[in-house]
């Protein structure tokens, strides 16, 4: 069967197949869950939503109802389950409380079974479960214990229904939320819910065959987390006016010690019991707690048990002083180690935010120096030698294909296996205190198979400089920030994030301004922001595409546009064909010599077929190479030699041009022409100025990009196409280009060119679009030898030619202002509308909506890989 079936597409048919057996034997061959064992009673309940509402649904719930005393009306204790294994954790105490105790256990929803998929599952929705379960016993007081987050149960329900509870107490329970991980809800509920999410994918993802259900891992406990709120249980406690007692183990490793302390301190008239016991106190220490539950309901009974008004003063003045975590806050047990485990998982995302964060934790006292430290060091290196493994395991394929196709260029690779030739260890030291370089080094390091036993020596040892010294600085810094940390508790989130802000800032303003480069760059981010045409199109187009749904109002229909050019798909939107569209004006000698070549994974046909267009129209290089379907100069390449073309042809996996390459000044003209007209006109005219510096023999490129005041506003850009010429320095006169396209996003200038719109220019754009039949909307860039012959409409050469969705990319000339470009870009959509309802009216067919922008959203996507 599977003899068909190659590659990784076998191991997913059998991992299918596996996941599948596995949940049909959970299914149907499980064992009995906790709560189906022995209840002696069943109960009908209205199942709680999420608001804590009761539904009009009902749900089955069991019970255990045990007295073997022989008084008539004795005291009822309720016992609330709160750990994972469900109510058969008070199995070793109930025996001895049932003898003076009617001892009443519920088997509460979300253990299991048949209630996993209930709208909420959290402790406060587990005490409205409780009130209803009280009520239909006709139960009017009960004393309520809770173990773990049975706990907080306990105190919600005492809270909302004082009058149905005599006494709370609290075993190994949760409680109060500063004490609870990591303290904060916002930090805890991401934990949790990545507890949750790991929990759900072992279940459901992963082959166990009812294994996981019999250990206990289950999904609801993990939602009973996810879903509870810990924080109004403080105000809870401090307004509780029952007696309370508190049982909690000394070396409880899963609720810290101090979480009853804190209890014992806002509630004054509590008592605590504490055992040399860890979280299992119920099971070592049975008969002690036994006694000690009895003991404390007979004195509440009988009125002896201290009350709020029997208080000290001193627990009444301990109880009104405000939370300090300074003396009990400090992760220990299983919650220092989900604390390292989370740093751990947190360099993965970010190296240095993260020892940055445990440097802060380490300041505030949550965490001693050496476990955040090790944390750190042992994410980084389980990240770092998984960049090794991938690149040995991937290969250079893998660059190709997202996502690291977004992080790794194919020349960073190159760059970064060269250095690593050259200088392994010492590469591998460096880029440890150079960020950004880690990825594509440790990357390329594992592509080009360098030694491994080496590459971890050198790890490991950059490692133990850099992760000690990180943390320790931010520790320093954190000192300073303590004291902002116990006045502002409740921003302490946002005082961490702003000292890593300021740390960033550090890092990319400050440090720079020491250095005329650092200056200069600074300068080009600056102006980028400032000065509108070098904003993200998405700024520039959000008022223009409100203009569009306008337009699509007024004339009735969201997509009239693309009807603007029939013989283009959705006009030339998005995704259209640059040689289909050539192929339009293929009877005017003023299109470029061009050829499509489609793409074949032999490199050597593809290379034949650019050979046999050089060779039929005896060309030479330079030649143009572009993506037959692009945008905004993505992949334009000028082709210089034939180790330039092998090259760009073998990282290319998509329908390509092939272009002669035109000499000349390149100008963007746009044109339309109404249906009802025989001539068109010009909307605009763009010069494009492709930037040049002159040399001076002293300085070197780098220093001419940044020095001259037009160049360093897109010097960043400028110096990244310029980086084999950087250091190199030119002659007194020398002209260098910077850049090969006249494509603004790739550094080309562009100047508004009005003056140069004349009648017999109008002519010959008339003239060359005569041949397109159903075009009528669009932008042509154009090679011309100089601006005089443009004017006379003579030797002019179209490159491209764009559809409706072209700009009019006179806007991006500095003297104009951003309501200029919008007044501008508004205007032309006008006249799309305007031409293609026109069209409509002729019989012209209109794009569908939701096809065209299903179309729209595949070629976006398309695009990103």
């Amino acid at each position: 069967m599977l003899k068909g079936i190659k590659g990784w597409k076998k191991y997913v048919l059998i991992y299918l197949v596996v996941l599948a057996l596995s949940h049909f034997v959970t299914s149907f061959f499980q064992s009995p869950l906790p709560d189906q064992e022995d209840p002696n009673k069943t109960v009908q309940l209205n199942v709680v939503n999420a608001d804590q509402s009761l539904s009009d649904e009902e749900i089955t719930i069991g019970y255990q109802d045990i007295y073997r005393g022989s008084e008539d009306n004795p005291s009822v204790l309720l016992l609330l389950p709160g750990g994972p294994e469900g109510p058969e954790l008070f199995e070793e105490i109930i025996p001895n409380l049932s003898s003076e105790l009617r001892v009443l256990v519920p088997h509460l929803p979300g253990y299991g079974g048949k209630n996993d998929d209930l709208p909420s599952y959290s402790f406060r929705s587990s005490s409205v479960y409780t009130s209803q379960f009280l009520d239909s016993l006709n139960i009017s007081s009960a004393h309520a214990f809770g173990f773990g987050l049975g706990g907080p149960s306990a105190i919600h329900l005492a809270h909302k229904h004082p009058q149905k509870i005599a006494s709370v107490g609290l075993i190994a329970s949760v409680g109060v939320q500063e004490l609870e991980l990591l303290g904060s809800y916002r930090l805890n509920h991401t934990v949790h819910g990545i507890q949750l999410g790991a929990v759900w994918l072992l279940h459901n993802a992963v082959p166990h065959f009812g294994l996981f259900k019999a250990i206990d891992i289950d999904v609801s406990y993990a939602k009973r987390h996810y879903e509870s709120d810990q924080r109004p249980l403080r105000s809870h406690l401090k307004q509780l006016d029952k007696p309370m007692i508190i049982l909690h183990g000394k070396e409880d490793p899963l609720v810290p010690l101090a979480v009853a302390q804190e209890h014992y301190r806002i509630v004054p008239q509590s008592k605590l019991q504490l055992y040399d016991a860890d979280h299992d106190l119920l099971e070592t220490h049975s008969d002690s707690v036994g006694q000690t539950i009895k003991s404390f309901i007979a004195e509440v009974e009988k009125g002896t048990a201290t009350t709020v008004s029997d208080a000290s003063k001193e627990r009444i003045k301990a109880a009104d002083k405000s939370f300090s975590n300074v003396e009990f806050a400090k992760f220990e047990g299983i919650s220092l180690l989900i604390i390292m485990l989370i740093i751990i998982l947190g360099t993965l995302i970010s190296e240095d935010l993260t020892c940055i964060g445990a440097g802060l934790l380490v300041a505030r006292g949550l965490i001693g120096f050496w476990p955040a430290t090790l944390a750190c060091f042992l994410g980084i290196l389980i990240g770092d030698v998984g960049l090794y493994v991938a690149g040995r395991v991937l290969g250079r394929p893998a660059i190709k294909k997202a996502p690291l196709k977004w992080i790794i260029s194919e020349k960073d690779l190159e760059k970064s296996a060269q250095w690593f030739k050259v200088k392994g260890p010492a590469i591998i030291i460096a880029t440890r205190f150079l960020p950004g370089s880690r990825i594509p080094t440790y990357f390329s390091a594992g592509v080009i198979r360098a030694g491994f036993w080496m590459f971890i020596f050198y790890f490991i040892l950059a490692g133990l400089v850099w992760t000690p010294m990180l943390v320790g600085i931010s520790k320093l810094l954190g000192n300073e920030l303590l004291r902002y940390f116990a006045v502002y508790h409740d921003y302490a989130i946002w005082v961490f994030l702003g000292a890593v802000g300021s740390i960033i800032m550090f890092i990319k303003l400050i440090i720079p301004a020491f250095s005329y480069k650092g200056r200069r760059l600074l300068l080009s981010r600056y102006r980028k922001l400032t000065r509108w045409q070098y904003w993200w199109p998405m700024v520039i187009y959000t008022p223009v595409t409100l203009y569009i749904i306008y337009l699509g109002v007024k004339y009735r229909c969201f997509t009239l546009f693309t009807a603007v050019n029939p013989a283009i798909p959705d006009g030339g939107f998005v995704g259209e064909s640059k040689s289909a569209i050539l192929d339009l004006f293929g009877d005017s000698s003023a299109v470029a010599l061009y050829k499509k070549i489609s793409f074949d994974e032999k490199l050597e046909n593809m290379l034949e077929a650019a050979d046999q267009f050089l060779k039929e129209n005896d060309l030479s290089f330079p030649v143009v190479l572009k993506p037959d379907v692009g945008e905004r100069g993505k992949g334009v390449e000028v082709i210089k030699d034939r180790y330039a073309l092998q090259d760009y042809l073998s990282e290319c996996s998509e329908d390509i041009i092939i272009q002669e390459f035109i000499d000349g000044k390149e100008v963007g003209v746009f044109y339309y022409r109404k249906p009802e007209e025989e001539q068109g006109d010009i909307f605009s005219i763009t010069k494009k100025e492709l930037p040049t510096l002159v040399g001076d023999g002293q300085k070197t490129v780098q220093e001419l990009i940044l020095s001259d005041d037009i160049t360093v506003n897109m010097g960043k850009e400028y110096l990244k196409q310029n980086e084999e010429l950087l250091f190199e320095i030119p002659d007194n006169g020398e002209t260098i280009t910077l850049v090969d396209l006249g494509t603004h996003a790739r550094g080309a200038i562009f100047f508004d060119g009005e003056e140069l719109i004349t009648e017999a220019l109008t002519r010959r754009m008339n003239e060359i679009c005569k041949s397109a039949k159903g075009f009528y909307f669009g932008r042509f860039d154009i090679k011309v030898p100089d601006y005089d012959q443009l004017k006379e409409g003579s030797n002019l050469k179209v490159i491209e030619v764009n559809g409706v969705t072209s700009e009019s990319t006179n806007i991006y000339d500095d003297n104009y202002y951003f309501i200029d470009g919008q007044k501008i870009l508004m205007e032309q959509w006008e006249i799309a509308f305007e031409i293609a309802d026109q069209l409509r009216k002729n019989g012209r067919e209109v794009s569908l909506l939701f096809p065209f922008l299903k179309r729209v959203f595949n070629q976006m996507v398309k695009t990103k890989e």
